[in-house]
C-alpha cells in the first residue's frame, strides 16, 4: 500500500539527526508539518464545496504539541479543549476564545466558569453538569447558550454511557432549560467513529438522531460531528475502500437534502477531526540495542522504552529501516518490545536505526520509562528541519513531588523560621484577611486570596520551589504563633542575588519581629556563600518597609521612576541592598 510509505525527506531528516553527535542514544520523533497543513487545507476546502456554513475543530490534546496547534489556529480551524488550563493555552497559542470549545465527559467547576467568563462554546454531557451550569449562570447574571452531547450508538444498538439519550433529554434537559433564566440551547454534538472505513460509519447515526435533531434544533443552531479518517484518507482514490473527506462530506450533505433541503444552510456543520492531520504525520526514530529471545521470536529492544505504545499495531508497512529497501528481510521471525505489534519478519540488527510511522499524541507526550527522558521533536516545515519541543531530562512526576523536608531557621528565644506548610493555612489566611485592606495599600496579591484553600495552595508551591532552589519561604512564628511570611521572592543562582519579600501581621508589628528575622535569614544565606548580594525592593509610599530596609543595615542604591503598578497609580520603587564580605 504506496500510501504508507515514508516519505523520502523524512528518512533523509531522520539520518541527519541521527549523526549529530547528542543524538548517538538519543531517540526522538519527526513530524512533517507540511503535508499535515497540506492536508488541513484539503479538509477546508472539500468541506466548503459543500457547505457555506461549517467549520473544521481539532482537539487540542490530539495535536501533539504546541507548534502543530498554532499553525491550525493560523489556518482558521476551530479547537476542543477538555478543561481551563487547556483554555488558557489555546488562547496562547493563537486560538481566538470565539472558536475555542470546551468539551469533556467530566468538568470540574472551575472548568465551566472560567468558560462562561470567556462566552466560549460548551458541550454538556449530564443533567447534572447541566444543572451546575445554570446555577454558575445565574451567578454571573448572564444568559448563555450550551451544546448537548448525544449519546451515539457504537456497537449494534447498544448506546455508549458519555453523553445525553434520547429520553435523557426529553425528560430532563428539556423540562431544565424551560425553567432556565440563563440557559438556552445553542446546538448538538454527535460522536461518530474513532476511524471512518467508511461513510455508514457516520451516515448511520445521523439517521439515527436526524429525526430528533429537526425536532429539537434551534434556529440557526449547530451540529457537531466528532470522526476521524484512516491512514490514506487524503488520496481520493476511488479504488481505496475508506471513506476520505470529500466523501465524508458529500454523504452528510446528501443525507440532509434528502431530509429537508434547507438543512444544511439553516445549521451551521462543525467537524472534528481527532488524529487524522497529526497522528499520521508522525515518525519515531529509534535504534536497535539488543536481541531477547521471546515467545519463539526474537525480541527486539529500542532506545524508546515507552510501555504499551500503540503506533504500529495493524499498520502495515508502517516501519522502515535506513538502507534496506532493496534487502530482503531474513526469516527470523520477530516482534517490537513495549509495542502492541504482531510477531512479523524484520531486517533489523544491533544499532539499526528505523522510523515508525502514525504516532499517536499520547506516544508523542511520553517518558523513556527506562531513563526518565522526554524525546525531543523536530518538524519539517517549509522544506527545513526546526526543533519543535526540547528534550526534557527529568521525571515530571517527581519533580513536582512535595518532599517535607523540614527546616527551622532559629532566631531567638521568640522568633523561628519554618519552612512553608498547609498546616498553617488557617492562622495565615485568618491574617491575611484581617490586614487584607492594609495589606492592599501596597501589595497586589490581597484580593486574589479568597480562601483557606487559596492560602493552602500557594504554600504548597511555595513549599516545592524552596525545595528547588528557585525561591526560599519561610513562615514567620511569633510566640509559636504564625504571623507572617518572608522570603527571597527569587534568586538569581549565577549571580548570587536574593530579593526579599516580606510581609507581617499588624497585631504583630512593633516587636522588632520582621528586622531580627530578615538579618537571621541573611546571616544564614551568607554564612552558606549562597547569596552575596542581598536586595530589598519596596514602594516610596510605604515608609514601615523602607524603615525595615536601613534598620536591617541595607544601604539605598537608587530609585526606579514608576517601577510598580498597583491600584491603578504607577509608584517609584526604592532600591535597597546589603552586600556579604564572604567570598
Amino acid at each position: 500500500m504506496a500510501q504508507k510509505r515514508i516519505p523520502e525527506h523524512i528518512i533523509q531528516s531522520a539520518k541527519e539527526i541521527t549523526g549529530r553527535p547528542d543524538h548517538i542514544d538519543l531517540p526522538f520523533f519527526l513530524f512533517d508539518a507540511d503535508n499535515a497543513l497540506k492536508k488541513a487545507k484539503m479538509l477546508v476546502l472539500a468541506k466548503k464545496k459543500y457547505f457555506t456554513n461549517a467549520n473544521i475543530t481539532i482537539p487540542l490534546q490530539s495535536c501533539a504539541f504546541g507548534f502543530f496547534c498554532r499553525l491550525l489556529a493560523e489556518e482558521g480551524l476551530s479547537v476542543k479543549v477538555f478543561s481551563a488550563d487547556e483554555f488558557w493555552l489555546a488562547s496562547a497559542i493563537g486560538f481566538s476564545d470565539k472558536l475555542i470549545i470546551l468539551s469533556a465527559p467530566f468538568k470540574i467547576t472551575k472548568d465551566l466558569s472560567f468558560a462562561l467568563e470567556k462566552n466560549a462554546s460548551i458541550h454538556v454531557d449530564s443533567v447534572n453538569e447541566l444543572c451546575k451550569l445554570d446555577t454558575l449562570a445565574a451567578s454571573k447574571s448572564k444568559r448563555y447558550g450550551v451544546g448537548i452531547s448525544l449519546s451515539h450508538l457504537y456497537r449494534e444498538d447498544k448506546y455508549s454511557r458519555f453523553g445525553v439519550s434520547k429520553e435523557e433529554y426529553i425528560r430532563d434537559i428539556l423540562p431544565l432549560f424551560s425553567r432556565s433564566e440563563h440557559l438556552y440551547l445553542k446546538g448538538f454534538h454527535l460522536n461518530v467513529s474513532s476511524y471512518l472505513k467508511n461513510p455508514k460509519k457516520i451516515m448511520e447515526p445521523l439517521n439515527d438522531w436526524l429525526p430528533f435533531l429537526v425536532e429539537h434544533m434551534p434556529p440557526s443552531g449547530y451540529l457537531e460531528f466528532n470522526s476521524n479518517f484512516p491512514v490514506g484518507s487524503f488520496l481520493f482514490d476511488s479504488k481505496l475502500e475508506i471513506c476520505n473527506p470529500e466523501i465524508l462530506f458529500c454523504s452528510i450533505y446528501d443525507m440532509l437534502s434528502k431530509y429537508n433541503p434547507n438543512l444544511s444552510e439553516r445549521w451551521k456543520l462543525i467537524f472534528e477531526l481527532d488524529y487524522c492531520l497529526g497522528e499520521e504525520n508522525s515518525y519515531a526514530v529509534e535504534r536497535v540495542d539488543n536481541y531477547k529471545s521471546y515467545d519463539n521470536a526474537q525480541a527486539i529492544q529500542s532506545n524508546l522504552c515507552i510501555t504499551q505504545t500503540r503506533f504500529t499495531h495493524n499498520r502495515n508497512h508502517s516501519l522502515i529501516w535506513e538502507d534496506a529497501f532493496n534487502k530482503k528481510p531474513n526469516q527470523n521471525e520477530k516482534i517490537l518490545t513495549n509495542f502492541l505489534h504482531p510477531q512479523v519478519y524484520y531486517n533489523l540488527k544491533a544499532d539499526q536505526i528505523f522510523l515508525i510511522r502514525g504516532c499517536h499524541p499520547d506516544d508523542m507526550q511520553a517518558t523513556n520509562k527506562w531513563t526518565c527522558r522526554k524525546p525531543p521533536v523536530y518538524v519539517w516545515l517549509k522544506g527545513s528541519l526546526l526543533t519543535a519541543r526540547m528534550p526534557s531530562f527529568i521525571l515530571a512526576n517527581i519533580s513536582r513531588d512535595l518532599l517535607h523536608k523540614e527546616e527551622y531557621l532559629y532566631v531567638d528565644d521568640n522568633i523561628r523560621l519554618e519552612t512553608p506548610s498547609r498546616k498553617f493555612a488557617s492562622a495565615l489566611y485568618e491574617a491575611i484577611d484581617f490586614n487584607r485592606e492594609y495589606f492592599s495599600a501596597f501589595m497586589a496579591w490581597p484580593r486574589f486570596v479568597t480562601d483557606e484553600n487559596d492560602t493552602a495552595n500557594f504554600l504548597d508551591s511555595c513549599f516545592l520551589a524552596h525545595q528547588k532552589d528557585e525561591e526560599k519561604t519561610y513562615v514567620v512564628l511569633f510566640n509559636e504563633n504564625p504571623v507572617g511570611l518572608l522570603s527571597f521572592n527569587s534568586i538569581d543562582s549565577g549571580n548570587k542575588t536574593g530579593y526579599i519579600g516580606y510581609w507581617l501581621d499588624r497585631r504583630a508589628q512593633g516587636n522588632g519581629v520582621i528586622t531580627r528575622a530578615i538579618k537571621a535569614l541573611v546571616e544564614h544565606y551568607s554564612s552558606l556563600r549562597i547569596i552575596k548580594r542581598f536586595v530589598i525592593k519596596c514602594s516610596v509610599a510605604n515608609p514601615k518597609s523602607n524603615a525595615v530596609a536601613k534598620r536591617c543595615g541595607f544601604v539605598l542604591e537608587g530609585t526606579l521612576r514608576q517601577a510598580e503598578y498597583l491600584n491603578g497609580i504607577f509608584h517609584d520603587q526604592n532600591i535597597y541592598s546589603w552586600i556579604s564580605s564572604d567570598t
